[in-house]
Order: structure tokens, then sequence, then C-alpha cells
């Protein structure tokens, strides 16, 4: 996923934490799972992992801390969320599996946020 992302939307690689005003876990950092800091956007990939018990009860309550951590940070997050999943966030995609069609969607959602004359320069 994450080498899809950077081929289709040119913006700087590499960089995978955000500092944020209040402790998340006890550390002033998060790490989301794809940082685009020219867009300010953070994209996290969620699914129910092999058990069924991945980002469920405890772990979606986290999840919705660390999106607020970052939106007080003036960033934006984009949850992908497979299986049966439900959105936590304004942004989120519920996807079946990740392909194209998946991909065109996430950079949908970035026009959506940061619109189309901000988003579309940084499309390979």
């Amino acid at each position: 996923m994450r080498a899809d992302v950077f081929a289709r939307v040119s913006v700087t690689a590499g960089l995978n934490a955000v500092r944020v005003a209040r402790p998340f876990f006890d550390h002033v950092e998060v790490w989301p799972d794809i940082l685009m800091p020219e867009l300010r956007i953070a994209v996290e990939y969620d699914s129910t992992g092999r058990h069924g018990l991945e980002h469920v009860g405890k772990r979606a309550e986290a999840d919705r801390r660390k999106d607020r951590a970052l939106r007080a940070a003036k960033w934006e997050v984009v949850r992908i969320r497979t299986g049966k999943l439900e959105p936590l966030g304004p942004h989120d995609l519920q996807l079946t599996a990740w392909n194209r069609k998946g991909l065109d969607r996430l950079v949908d959602t970035l026009r959506g946020i940061r619109g189309p004359l901000l988003v579309d320069p940084y499309l390979a």
C-alpha cells in the first residue's frame, strides 16, 4: 500500500512521526502508517487482523485518541478500514481490499480534504 501511495502521490517519503501537544501513551510523538507532510495528512491502515480483534474495542478508542492528537497538531487523518470495521472519522474509507480502486478513492478523499488545487500538483 505504501509503495502504491507514494508512486501516485509525490510527497516527501521517509517521515514517520508527528509531534503532538499532549502525550499519547507517554510519548509526545505519534507514528501514523503513512505521512504526507506537504498535505499535512496522515493515513492509517486498519484491519481486524488474524483473530478479528485488531482495531476494535479499546484499540478503536486508542485510534480515536490518536486521531484527535493529530488533528490538534493541525494534521488530518484518513483511515483505510478493511473487513467490517466501521469508520471512526469523517474521512475514513471502508475497503474490502487494497487495490487501484482503493487508491483512486484515497486520492479523491485527499482532494476532498485539501482541494484539487493543492493535491493535484503532487499526483504522478
